[in-house]
């Protein structure tokens, strides 16, 4: 890793000391292991800014042909039924 212009060399291995220690002690009680934190940082460092291009729509399909159920001819209902139901739907106005 380059040093920067203002680092001395000889000062490297203290600074990175440095910020090793504070790193680990700004990880105490986090819950981040000092390998999960690093893996975290990679990956926000290597994730690209730009958004990923769109993926193209489906293909269109065929539309499918509506469902018919035929339930056939209707039981016939006893009169009383019948009258039950008639009476249930009756609207009186009153």
């Amino acid at each position: 890793m380059p040093v920067e212009s203002w680092t001395k060399p000889e000062e490297t291995p203290a600074l990175a000391a440095t910020a090793t220690a504070m790193i680990d002690a700004a990880l105490v009680g986090s819950g981040l292991a000092r390998d999960a934190y690093w893996a975290a940082v990679r990956k926000g460092y290597n994730t690209p800014y730009n958004d990923p291009q769109p993926k193209p729509a489906p293909a269109p399909t065929a539309p499918q042909p509506p469902v018919r159920i035929d339930l056939g001819e209707a039981p016939a209902l006893p009169v009383a039924a019948m009258a039950a139901q008639n009476a249930a739907t009756e609207i009186h106005a009153g």
